[in-house]
């Protein structure tokens, strides 16, 4: 399908996956106090022994453990899916970055505190969440994007901005995309020492008598693996964005969601640490929502993703309901169909688009099967809608586009394109890619949780040996930054755990 069909496989992800391991987050979605029962070391007989234990072989994860190798420790990643990569070799590969030696030699410059106020300047977007943590990933992204130049991952030499996901000429374009920056991470770990069990989830994590966790237990086929982490436990098993369960039990609106193909994505590692007390933050917030039309015929479109077919959106009165110029990296749109399609008892939306020269692009790249009609009422009687309220829509927004104001939706100017003949109608799918939120982790990586009131000190304390990165953390995803700064998360962390004091 050319273009529509590598815009529907990096962002469609499409699917559901109903599992049964997450109904513990609606009791605690918004985090823990002191540490709970858990899984104790005396309870369990210790199958293996590492320095360090790394839960996910992703970006994040590998990251970690490469760095853990680096500064001496043995370490494992246990990996619940059969191949390493996770969501990160299904990426763009783009990584945003500032100060780094191909934007020096492109002759670009943009300052660290330019991608700060970038990170806090969009909190409508993904949020930055804790600002002590995203003034980290602003300050060390560049030196991210270099790290792995060094490793042997190779960039395209433009850098700048790219699809809309920010204004900052700071996006570096990995070649071959997350495939190839996976193959390169996974290939540096097995070089400096590093074990990966695949088809090996965790399933619990194991604490000492103090709290300190010291352990990780997984499924090995019909087997259980108890593996001793000497050092620490570096959780980097992304989010909850496959398991309509999860997306459920910490957002009732995410109901009608559709999840993520991917069926690992369970929240494993969110729901471990909370165990022990970790604090989640932000989980309960919708997560990434996209809009995808057409999705039952063979020609899908992600609205507004890298082009615009200038459609209006209507709901089950045939009326419209929000601004559809909303680009696609805001959530702003996308929650809006979300909220109408639970609204109106869950029927969908619908995309109703008139003939343009962008339709025609598209369609001399794929072929549109939408259906479509000749007449406004004909196209409404096969989406299901009444033709005169629909044809009442179409005339009051052509007449905002010859008048240039659309004073119903406030849709710019710029975007009020007359619907003409042909029409095409399909209706709207709102699907899940990433889930927001998790894990409250500090500039060392290390996850916290809130104290008890017989403790003293601060009111967020490190759980002893835990460390996470990525998806799975609360602050997780910023347009052009998200695998980045699982990885600058997650050398922080592999970095500490390896220079932790050995467990008793």
């Amino acid at each position: 399908m050319g273009q529509m069909q590598d815009t529907v496989s990096r962002r469609g992800f499409l699917g559901a996956a109903l599992l049964g391991t997450a109904g513990v987050a609606a009791a605690s979605m918004l985090g823990g106090c002191a540490p709970s029962q858990g899984s104790s070391s005396k309870e369990t007989s210790w199958s293996e022994e590492y320095d360090v234990v790394v839960i996910g072989a992703g970006a994040g994860g590998y990251a970690a453990a490469i760095e853990a190798a680096d500064n001496g420790a043995s370490v494992l990643v246990l990996e619940k899916a059969e191949k390493t990569g996770g969501d990160s070799a299904l990426c763009d590969g783009i990584l945003g970055g500032w100060g780094t030696r191909l934007q020096k030699a492109a002759g670009v410059e943009v300052t660290a505190d330019e991608v700060f106020e970038w990170f806090t300047g969009n909190p409508e977007w993904y949020g930055a969440f804790d600002m002590e943590v995203a003034r980290l990933n602003a300050d060390k992204c560049g030196e991210t994007v270099d790290w792995l130049e060094d490793l042997g991952v190779e960039f395209e030499p433009e850098v700048g901005p790219r699809f809309g996901y920010t204004e900052l000429p700071a996006i570096h374009q990995v070649v071959g995309k997350g495939a190839a920056m996976m193959d390169v991470l996974a290939k540096v770990a097995a070089s400096a020492g590093v074990k990966t069990y695949t088809g090996t989830p965790a399933v619990r994590l194991v604490a000492d008598e103090s709290g300190r966790i010291i352990g990780v237990v997984a499924s090995k086929g019909s087997d259980e693996l108890a593996v001793k982490a000497n050092k620490g436990v570096v959780v980097a098993t992304g989010g909850f964005a496959g398991s309509s369960e999860a997306l459920t039990a910490f957002n009732g609106e995410s109901a009608g969601l559709m999840a993520r193909a991917d069926p690992n994505l369970t929240g494993d590692g969110i729901l471990m640490a909370m165990e022990h007390g970790a604090h989640i933050c932000k989980a309960d917030r919708l997560p990434l929502v996209s809009s995808l039309a057409g999705l039952e015929t063979k020609s899908p479109v992600n609205l507004n993703y890298a082009f615009r077919l200038h459609e209006i959106w209507l709901d089950a009165d045939g009326k419209r309901f929000f601004d559809e110029s909303t680009p696609f990296e805001s959530p702003l749109g996308h929650n809006a169909i979300l909220r109408k399609q639970n609204a109106q008892g869950g029927a969908q939306p619908v995309a109703f688009v008139g003939t343009t020269p962008e339709l025609e692009a598209l369609a001399q790249k794929m072929p549109m099967q939408w259906q479509s009609a000749d007449t406004v009422e004909e196209a409404a009687t096969l989406a299901g809608l009444d033709p005169a309220a629909v044809k009442a829509t179409v005339d009051a927004y052509n007449a905002a586009c010859a008048a240039g104001r659309d004073d119903e939706c406030g849709r710019p100017a710029e975007f009020l394109i007359p619907l003409k003949a042909p029409f095409y109608v399909a209706p709207i799918t709102s699907m899940t890619t990433v889930s927001l939120g998790g894990i409250k982790i500090d500039v060392e990586s290390r996850v916290l949780r809130m104290k008890s009131p017989a403790d003293k000190g601060a009111m967020q304390q490190p759980i002893p040996g835990l460390y996470a990165a990525g998806e799975t953390c609360e602050w997780n995803c910023a347009a052009g930054w998200t695998v980045l700064t699982a990885m600058t998360a997650g050398r922080i962390a592999g970095r500490n755990a390896a220079s932790e004091q050995t467990a008793e």
